[in-house]
This record gives structure tokens, sequence and C-alpha cells, in this order.
């Protein structure tokens, strides 16, 4: 009697272990989500902007967000000082009038700068924008984009000043004979 009691028990036991394993492994599933009420500020969600997850945690707001662009476009009054590049001698200056304007998020044009009424192609990553290489490859000493002359090239960088609504430029103007530095500050209008 004991061998079939101690048998009756074994399968009593594997049964129980086997019926609690099944329970055991079944899948799990997500609750239900919730919003906190908390979370009510508004915050840019789109990684190309640049105040891109400014305020998060909150409440996606794609309303919120502003672009690369969206801080240079615009007109501007450019003092422009120009340098000789070899022995940083002050050539001259010159007061232009500037015009920005946003081609996409990151693309933009400006004008103003050549009296020809030519325009320079930008490219604007958060806080600064840089001309854009149209001219030359690895192997050309000269990169950049055809300057106001086809035979100049020019390079650099506008910068946004961040306290105020002006900014700061940098260009390389490259001729056949000198390389100038144009430097100055453009005040928005």
């Amino acid at each position: 009697m004991n061998k079939s009691r101690s048998k009756y028990q074994f399968v009593v036991l594997f049964f129980t272990v086997l019926v609690t394993g099944f329970v055991a492994c079944k899948k799990y599933t997500d609750p239900a989500p919730t919003t906190d009420p908390r979370l009510t500020n508004p915050y840019c969600n789109d990684p190309a902007a640049v105040n891109y997850n400014w305020g998060f945690p909150g409440v996606p707001d794609n309303s919120k967000c502003f672009y690369p662009t969206d801080l240079f476009a615009g007109n501007y009054l450019y003092v422009d000082s120009v340098f000789d590049n070899n022995t940083g001698i002050y050539l001259s200056s010159d007061t232009l009038h500037l015009t920005l304007r946003a081609l996409s998020h990151t693309k933009l044009v400006c004008t103003g700068f050549c009296g020809s009424g030519d325009s320079f192609l930008l490219t604007a990553y958060n806080y600064t924008a840089t001309l854009d290489t149209l001219v030359g490859d690895t192997t050309t000493v000269t990169k950049g984009q055809f300057g106001c002359v086809r035979t100049d090239t020019v390079s650099g960088t506008i910068v946004d000043n961040l306290l105020d609504t002006t900014f700061h430029v940098n260009l390389q103007y490259k001729s056949d004979t000198v390389i100038k530095n144009h430097i100055g500050r453009a005040h928005k209008l």
C-alpha cells in the first residue's frame, strides 16, 4: 500500500508541477497606456529642429519647433571689414544690405554681397551657417563657391550671436592675386 500511495503522490506532484509550469509560462501582456496628468509641457519632437526635445518630458507639439534657417532668415545691415589674409592689414570697409531667405529647414540663399545680384548658398546647422562647397573637390586647393567674379572663390561661415538679432560673418574671398578675409557683423533690420 505504501508503494501505491507514493506512486499516487508522485503522479499528483508531477501534474501539479506541470500545471504550475504552464501557468508560469503565460505570455506577458503590456498594461494599457496611461497619460501622466503632470506632463503638460509642450515640446518640439522634430530632430531637425534647433530646439528638439527642449522641455521634454511633456506633450509633443511640433508647432513649437524652430529650425536653423529660422535663426538667419531676414534682412540685415552688414558692416564688412576686409583684411589681407597674409599680412592681416586692414584694406577697406563697406556697408551692405544682405537678404537671407530659407529654401528649406537647413538651406539658405544669401543675396546682397555681390553688386551683380549673385547669391551664395548656405547650409545651416543649429547656430552656424556654412557656405556650400560648389567648386572644388579633395584635389582642389581652393574650395567653396564662385565669388562675385567667376574666377574668384568664396568660403566661410555665418554664426548667430544667440544674445540678440545679430550674427557674425567670416568669409575668405580668394582671387587669382590675393586672399581677403571679410569679417563683420550683420544687424537685423
